[in-house]
């Protein structure tokens, strides 16, 4: 579904993802994203990026080729960073901040067992991520995931 509005906790959490999107290097896109417990406690963030160790060089963002090769979406990173410091998703909700999520990045969100995504977008989305979104959200219906999209 897509709605106009979030409710207050939803916009805070909001706010860290598009924080976190910042600390991304690519020039094109800064994604972010934020995984909420049920208690409202923060269990893991990620931003679109190389993985560790991979050296993210500006010609290496440029190179639009290159860097799809290399760069880990921000909610991979979300389930990454989760696994990497043994914190579970399951039942979390999955706050993101810049374009909807993929549908390659939904089938890790829906294993992992997160229950809600509240996505964000600021601008205009590229066709090629609003059709990878058609996906998504067959996908996460589904799954029984529930999802909302809020463009501003």
């Amino acid at each position: 579904m897509i709605s106009d509005t979030l409710s207050k906790w939803d916009e805070r959490y909001i706010d860290i993802a598009k924080r976190i999107a910042a600390w991304s290097k690519d020039p094109s896109r800064k994604i972010g994203a934020v995984a909420v417990g049920d208690k409202g406690q923060i269990l893991s963030q990620g931003y679109n990026g190389f993985p560790r160790g991979i050296l993210d060089s500006s010609e290496r963002y440029n190179n639009r080729e290159r860097k799809y090769q290399l760069v880990v979406h921000a909610e991979m990173n979300v389930i990454f960073n989760a696994t990497f410091n043994g914190v579970s998703l399951d039942g979390a909700s999955l706050y993101v901040y810049g374009l909807p999520v993929c549908s390659e990045c939904a089938k890790g969100i829906i294993q992992v067992g997160v229950k809600r995504i509240v996505i964000l977008t600021d601008d205009v989305v590229p066709d090629i991520w609003t059709n990878s979104f058609k996906i998504t959200s067959e996908m996460l219906s589904e799954a029984g995931v529930e999802w909302q999209w809020v463009q501003s």
